[in-house]
C-alpha cells in the first residue's frame, strides 16, 4: 500500500453498515487527511467521549438522516448498548500499520510523522524492540546525529537545525536526547533539558548568550577579541552561519554596538540603530515568505504557522510607511480568500480530532490541561477576551522583554466567533451544542468551568472563576486565584482588549495605542508574576480575534432575526434563514457543532452589517484574524 492511511481505509471501504463503532486506542484517526478520506467514502465521523452528549447529537442531527456514521473513541469507555447492538465494532491497532516497529514507541509519535516513517518501515527487514525502534527513528527519520555531539557548539548545531525548522519532537525522543547529552561532562553547565524541549527557551538562551558576548567584547582590543572568541561555540562556522539567518528573520534581536569593531561574521547580529532600509528589508522578506507558503493544500497547522508570520509582518508594518500598509492588506485579502474556502470545506474535520497531543479548537483547552496536569498541580488559565494573534504579538514582545519564556501554539475559535459561543466553549470544555440553553449569554461560564473540573476529579471548592479583569488598577487581593488558598484551578477573563476593539473610534491604530498604555501599566506582568509566585502553571489564550471591516448597510429584519452581530446574524427558524441568505450579501455557515436551531449567516471578508461606509474593528466571522488564536504557556 502507498500510505499508512490506506491500511486504515481498507477496513472501511465497501462496508454496508450505517453505523460503525471504532475502538481507536492508538489514536490512528487523529489525522486531518485520514478524516477527509473517510468523508469522501461517505462517512460522518464523530469522536465519542460522552454518552449524554452523543445521545443529544444523534437526536438533533442524525436520527432522521440517511447517513453513514463512524463513531470512534480513544478511551476504553462503553458505547450505549442501544447503539452498539446496531453497529459494526472495529478495533484499530498501531501494529497493523507498523508491524516491525515497537508499538509502545509508535504510540508516542505524532501522526504527522507517519508518512515518512511508513516509507522507512518498508525497508526494515526484522522486528525491532523499543530501543532499536527509537534509535532507528531518531537517526533515519529525524536525522539527528546525537552521537556526534560532544561540546556546546555541537549541541547548538543540532538544536538550531531542529528548532529553526520548527521540528516538533515526540516526548520519548526528547527524553532520549536529554539522557544522552545531559550525561556529558562538557555540557553539564547547560540546562540541556529545557534547551531540547522548549524552542522558546532555546532562542531565549541564545539571545542571552549573544547579548553577554557583545557586552564582554565591547571595550576589548582586536587582539583580545580574537583571544576571547577562540573556541567560543558561536565561532563554529556552521553555528554562526545559521545564526545569521536568525538575525535576518528577526528570531534573534540584534544588539546595539559598533559593527566595525567586531569580526565580519558577528556583524549581522550588531546594529547601531534600526534604519528604514532594515525595516523595509524585513517587511519584504516576510511578504515573500507568506506569498510562497500560500499555494497548495493546507492543514490546520499550516494556517497556525501562517498567522504567526502575518502577525510579525503586521507589527513591522505598523512601524513603517503607508505603502507597506497597502501591500500588507492586499496580501491579507489573498490569504483570507484561501482561508475562507478552507474553513468552509475543512473546518468540520477539526471537530473530530482529539485534543492531544495539542489542542486544535478552543474547547479542547481544559481537556488538554486536565491531561497534562500532574498530581495536585495548580493551573491558571487567563482568557484575554477578543485578543487577535496580531495583538498577541505585541503582548508577547512585552512579556519577553520582562524575562518571560513563552511556549506558544495556535488553535481555532468556534464559529461564529462570538464571545457567548467561543468563550463559553473554553470554560465548558465542550462544543456549543452542549450548552444550547445558554449560547446567547456568558452567565453560565463559572458553573460550566466548575462542572468540567468536577467531572475530571477536582472538587468545585478547589476551582475558581473570575471575569471583568484588566479595567482597574491591579490589586493582588482582588484576584480570586490568589486570595483563596484552596484554589487549584483558576479561570479568569481579562476583557480589556475586547473593550478596546469595540470602542476603536480611530480604528486599529487606536487599539494598539490603548494596548500599549495598558501593558505599560504593568497589570498583566504583575498578574502573571503573582500567579507564578503562587506555583500556578500559567496559560494564556483568547476566545476569538478581531478584524477591520467596512459597513455594507444595516439589515432591517426586526424580530425575524434572533441575534444581530456586526459580522454575523443568527436565526432559529430555518425557513427565515434560507430566505435571508438569498436577500443578504452573506455566507451560509454549516451548523457543525452548533445547536440544531442555530443558523448562521456571515458577512463576507472585510464587510460588516453596519452603516454603509463605516469602518470598525469587530468579530464574529471566519477571517484568519478572527478564527486563529494563541494558546501559550508562560514561564520565567
Amino acid at each position: 500500500m502507498n500510505s499508512w492511511r490506506d491500511v486504515i481505509l481498507s477496513k472501511f471501504k465497501n462496508q454496508t453498515d450505517s453505523m460503525i463503532f471504532v475502538k481507536d486506542f492508538d489514536s490512528l484517526l487523529n489525522d486531518e487527511v485520514l478524516l477527509d478520506e473517510l468523508s469522501k467514502l461517505g462517512y460522518e465521523v464523530i469522536r465519542y467521549e460522552d454518552s449524554v452528549l452523543f445521545y443529544y447529537l444523534y437526536e438533533q442531527q442524525y436520527r432522521n438522516k440517511d447517513v453513514k456514521l463512524l463513531i470512534y473513541t480513544n478511551h476504553d469507555i462503553p458505547f450505549p448498548y442501544a447503539f452498539e447492538r446496531e453497529s459494526l465494532v472495529v478495533s484499530l491497532k498501531i501494529q497493523t500499520v507498523f508491524p516491525k516497529f515497537s508499538p509502545k514507541i509508535m504510540r508516542q509519535i505524532d501522526r504527522t510523522d507517519f508518512d515518512g516513517l511508513y516509507r522507512l518501515h518498508s525497508n526494515v527487514h526484522q522486528d525491532l524492540n523499543e530501543k532499536e525502534t527509537l534509535e532507528f527513528i531518531i537517526k533515519k527519520y529525524y536525522k539527528i546525529s546525537y552521537e556526534t555531539v560532544d561540546d556546546e557548539a555541537g549541541l547548538y548545531h543540532v538544536l538550531l537545525s531542529l528548532h529553526l525548522h520548527e521540528q516538533e519532537l515526540p516526548e520519548v525522543v526528547e527524553e532520549f536526547l536529554v539522557q544522552k547529552w545531559a550525561s556529558l561532562f562538557s555540557l553539564n553547565h547547560l540546562p540541556v533539558r529545557k534547551l531540547v524541549t522548549s524552542t522558546s527557551f532555546f532562542f531565549h538562551h541564545l539571545q542571552e548568550k549573544w547579548n553577554e558576548l557583545i557586552h564582554d567584547l565591547t571595550d576589548k582590543t582586536p587582539f583580545e577579541i580574537r583571544e576571547m572568541l577562540n573556541g567560543h561555540p558561536f565561532e563554529h562556522p556552521i553555528v554562526r552561519r545559521m545564526m545569521d539567518d536568525l538575525f535576518d528573520d528577526g528570531m534573534l534581536q540584534k544588539v546595539k554596538g559598533e559593527p566595525s569593531k567586531f569580526p565580519s561574521w558577528m556583524r549581522p547580529g550588531i546594529i547601531n540603530e534600526e534604519t528604514k532600509e532594515d525595516l523595509n528589508e524585513k517587511i519584504s522578506n516576510l511578504h515573500e515568505q507568506i506569498s510562497l507558503s500560500l499555494p497548495g493544500e493546507k492543514q490546520y497547522k499550516d494556517w497556525v504557522d501562517l498567522i504567526g508570520k502575518l502577525a510579525e509582518y503586521r507589527k513591522a508594518v505598523l512601524k513603517s510607511e503607508d505603502k507597506n500598509f497597502t501591500n500588507f492588506n492586499r496580501l491579507l485579502l489573498e490569504v483570507n480568500v484561501r482561508f475562507e474556502d478552507w474553513m468552509i470545506k475543512k473546518y468540520s474535520a477539526l471537530t473530530s480530532l482529539a485534543p492531544y497531543p495539542k489542542p486544535k479548537l478552543v474547547h479542547h483547552i481544559p481537556q488538554y490541561l486536565s491531561k497534562v496536569r500532574q498530581g495536585n498541580e495548580k493551573i491558571a488559565l487567563l482568557v484575554l477576551d477578543g485578543m487577535s494573534y496580531f495583538q498577541w504579538h505585541f503582548i508577547a514582545e512585552h512579556l519577553k522583554s520582562k524575562g518571560f519564556i513563552l511556549n506558544e501554539t495556535g488553535l481555532f475559535a468556534w464559529v461564529p466567533t462570538l464571545t457567548s459561543v467561543s468563550r463559553q466553549a473554553i470554560f465548558s470544555g465542550k462544543m456549543p451544542l452542549a450548552f444550547s440553553q445558554t449560547i446567547e449569554t456568558t452567565n453560565a461560564e463559572e458553573r460550566l468551568w466548575k462542572k468540567f473540573w468536577e467531572e475530571h476529579g477536582v472538587l468545585k471548592q478547589y476551582v475558581s472563576y473570575q471575569k471583568g479583569l484588566g479595567n482597574e488598577t491591579y490589586e493582588k487581593s482582588n484576584i480570586k486565584g490568589l486570595n483563596r488558598n484552596s484554589t487549584r484551578i483558576y479561570g479568569a477573563v481579562v476583557d480589556i482588549i475586547d473593550q478596546f476593539t469595540h470602542n476603536a473610534v480611530l480604528g486599529e491604530k487606536s487599539v494598539y495605542s490603548n494596548l500599549k498604555i495598558w501593558l505599560d501599566s504593568g497589570y498583566l506582568i504583575q498578574l502573571i508574576t503573582d500567579l507564578l509566585n503562587h506555583q500556578f502553571n500559567v496559560y494564556i489564550t483568547s476566545d476569538h480575534g478581531n478584524t477591520n471591516a467596512e459597513g455594507v448597510g444595516r439589515i432591517n429584519e426586526g424580530v425575524l432575526v434572533d441575534q444581530k452581530g456586526e459580522r454575523v446574524r443568527i436565526y432559529s427558524e430555518e425557513t427565515l434563514y434560507k430566505h435571508s441568505a438569498e436577500q443578504i450579501p452573506s455566507l451560509k455557515w454549516s451548523n457543525i457543532g452548533l445547536p440544531n436551531n442555530y443558523h448562521v449567516l456571515l458577512s463576507p471578508y472585510g464587510k460588516a452589517f453596519v452603516t454603509k461606509g463605516k469602518k470598525i474593528v469587530t468579530h464574529g466571522g471566519i477571517s484568519i484574524e478572527e478564527v486563529i488564536v494563541p494558546f501559550v504557556k508562560v514561564e520565567r
